[in-house]
């Protein structure tokens, strides 16, 4: 017994933790189920608290940015038997306006049970974000035109989640790349189009706004047809349409639906305290070297008086 108390201590024959979710892919709204589960060790063992963390990492440029979405505390401590099982049904709803998984995006719970006296143990679990079925009907009219994602498609600028069309054959010739960013709200989405032409000058940007309702949404041939006039027209017209970009970033990000919109304060804090840390580690380094000037120049002015006398 104090064998396996000992290798308790170091991590072998020590409880462990798994949280069990009912799938690995879930759209934007969507419940996330599942089961908590904790497995006794070879020795009675006191679990002080389990913690389930949400973590979004996104890579902006060369940087990859880890956020804490939500923590979800068991904060009540308990003791476990050896090879007993304790199970807790967990449950959450994804909100809105997370953004979609991609190359530049993932999603993953980290489980942590504090163990007293002991190895902790930890669990992790990715998941897959889809985009929700009135959304997919739009990336599915686009590519029904002949408009495929690029595979920097649904990278986050900061601000939003951009999407990034390739056309395959319709307006080949003439449009270089489509770009979009949504909100979405209860009667619909928000779309914010931008097209970029081949002119003889260079590339020219044209950009629109749209509303498209969920009736439309959910006509498929009403919104392939509704979208293929859309760019028609901003094709055949560009000088009609000049929607400022930056407006609509501002105006998007406050709805509640902005895909990428919820990313926008969790980086900014994350950003900010890294900042923060920074100006603080250079604060101390400065205030070391003041000090290590000080000690030499009185080291140094002693012999100097030592010389004088």
């Amino acid at each position: 017994m104090v064998f396996k108390k000992f290798m308790a201590k170091l991590g072998k024959g020590s409880a462990q933790v798994d949280l069990i979710l009912d799938q690995h892919q879930y759209k934007l709204g969507e419940q996330i189920n599942g089961q908590l589960v904790i497995t006794g060790g070879t020795i009675e063992q006191e679990i002080n608290k389990i913690d389930i963390d949400f973590m979004m990492s996104v890579r902006l440029g060369e940087h990859i940015q880890t956020v804490l979405i939500n923590r979800f505390p068991f904060p009540e401590s308990f003791k476990i038997q050896p090879s007993e099982k304790k199970s807790y049904s967990f449950s959450y709803k994804l909100p809105q306006n997370l953004l979609l998984s991609c190359n530049s995006v993932s999603y993953y719970f980290i489980t942590h049970l504090d163990i007293a006296a002991g190895v902790d143990s930890t669990d992790r679990d990715p998941i897959d974000i889809l985009p929700p079925d009135r959304f997919q009907n739009i990336l599915y009219a686009f590519d029904r035109l002949g408009f495929r994602e690029k595979y920097g498609s649904r990278s986050f600028d900061g601000h939003l989640q951009e999407f990034e069309l390739a056309p395959t054959s319709m307006l080949r010739n003439e449009v270089e790349e489509v770009e979009f960013v949504a909100a979405m709200e209860e009667t619909g989405i928000h779309l914010f189009l931008e097209v970029d032409l081949r002119t003889f000058a260079g590339e020219k940007e044209v950009k629109r706004e749209l509303w498209l309702d969920n009736q439309l949404l959910d006509d498929q041939n009403a919104l392939i047809d509704y979208l293929q006039q859309v760019l028609f027209e901003m094709v055949n017209n560009p000088n009609q349409y000049h929607a400022d970009k930056a407006q609509f970033h501002h105006k998007t990000a406050g709805l509640p639906g902005a895909i990428g919109g919820f990313a926008i304060g969790l980086i900014a804090m994350e950003l900010l305290e890294e900042v923060v840390e920074d100006i603080v580690e250079e604060i101390f380094e400065e205030d070391e070297d003041d000090d290590d000037e000080d000690d030499e120049d009185g080291f140094f002015d002693f012999f100097d008086d030592e010389e004088e006398d």
